[in-house]
């Protein structure tokens, strides 16, 4: 049944994050918490929620800073989005660096709170832990927790705490601006064209965002990122996402919020750096925190275009720091059939693709 809470993540300044909770599925059970992305509040995962007994899986989906339950940036905090131009990359990167230190302590309050079942074996297979899960912009913020996991802001008790519990960082559909890079030239889209009228600029965008896509398959096989770029008429194949939330639904879910069509941009050199740091730096994910951490990549194959750049680059950046061996830091799934909106048009295969990814951890 689901329920809702709030965890204090900074006591100086009364800072909470708010979350959904599917609440215990049974006495031993693996965990994900979820970190949503840019216009759609943590409700867009309320379709896993009552999927999570017949998975074992126990979910629980945050809200980040501004949106509804969570404190809302302070106009200091706002600017550092909004008005960069006034702030030294020093002060944005400390600021981007909180967010991330926000998310570990609200994942360390949540294991002492309920009591998470930690990482153990069960007839030779790993059982309990937890995953810690960015979907798209939703990915900055799990890669600025991840990367700041040996921030002197937080407590070699937290880090054994996360060494006993965190098993999987989940990539779910990452763009090239959420692992640090700019969007390809070549790619339209509609925040970005200034022929749209300003204030039709988001709200064609959410709804373009939750449409399904049709590709060639010599066009993926080439790896042919003009051929995929344009692709900006949706497939007709099926309704998109948007289309299914009741008009309840719409208004809990769809927040879009000015500064998160800024943060990839502005933080872009921390996010780069942090991305490479999480994903691919031997050395500090064999650290206590992280040591029995894998890293998975899931995208759909009918979803934005915008996915395919950045798959291509993962798998690049993957081949590279393992010497040319593919799958030594970040694994990889595909979803067929699948758009943006997985969670919430196919839960049930989106919780099994999540079953698998636990059930194939390995260290």
């Amino acid at each position: 049944m689901l329920t809702t809470g709030e965890i204090t993540v900074d006591q100086a300044s009364n800072t909470v994050l708010s979350f959904i909770d599917s609440g215990s599925p049974s006495e031993s059970y693996e965990t994900i918490i979820l970190v949503h992305g840019n216009s759609f509040s943590n409700a867009v995962f309320k379709r896993l929620v009552s999927r999570s007994k017949e998975y074992n899986i126990r979910i629980m989906a945050l809200n980040r800073r501004g949106y509804a339950g969570s404190t809302p940036y302070n106009p200091y905090e706002k600017s550092m989005i909004t008005n960069e131009q006034v702030h030294s990359d020093e002060d944005k990167r400390q600021f981007f660096e909180q967010r991330g230190t926000e998310i570990l302590r609200f994942i360390d309050q949540i294991i002492q709170r309920v009591d998470l079942p930690p990482i153990s074996n069960f007839e030779g297979h790993q059982v309990g832990g937890i995953a810690l899960l960015g979907w798209s912009l939703g990915i900055a913020f799990t890669l600025a927790a991840i990367a700041n996991v040996d921030s002197d802001s937080i407590s070699d008790e937290t880090r054994k705490r996360l060494n006993a519990h965190l098993r999987v960082h989940i990539l779910l559909e990452p763009a090239v601006i959420t692992i640090g890079l700019n969007l390809p030239e070549d790619f339209w889209a509609p925040t970005h064209d200034h022929l749209i009228p300003a204030s039709a600029r988001v709200s064609l965008f959410i709804h373009l965002i939750t449409c399904y896509y049709d590709y060639d398959k010599e066009t993926i096989s080439a790896r042919d990122q003009a051929g995929i770029l344009s692709a900006v008429a949706p497939s007709p194949s099926r309704i998109p996402s948007i289309f299914t939330f009741t008009d309840e639904e719409r208004t809990e879910i769809v927040t879009p919020l000015p500064q998160d069509m800024h943060f990839s941009h502005v933080l872009q050199e921390p996010l780069r750096e942090w991305y490479l740091k999480a994903c691919f730096d031997e050395k500090f994910r064999s650290s206590l925190a992280l040591k029995n951490m894998t890293v998975w990549h899931v995208s759909g194959d009918k979803s934005y275009p915008f996915i395919w750049p950045a798959y291509w680059l993962v798998q690049e950046d993957d081949r590279k720091a393992g010497q040319g061996e593919s799958g030594k830091f970040v694994r990889f799934k595909f979803m067929e059939g699948c758009n943006h909106f997985m969670h919430w048009d196919e839960p049930d295969k989106t919780m099994s693709i999540f079953k698998d990814i636990f059930n194939s951890s390995y260290t």
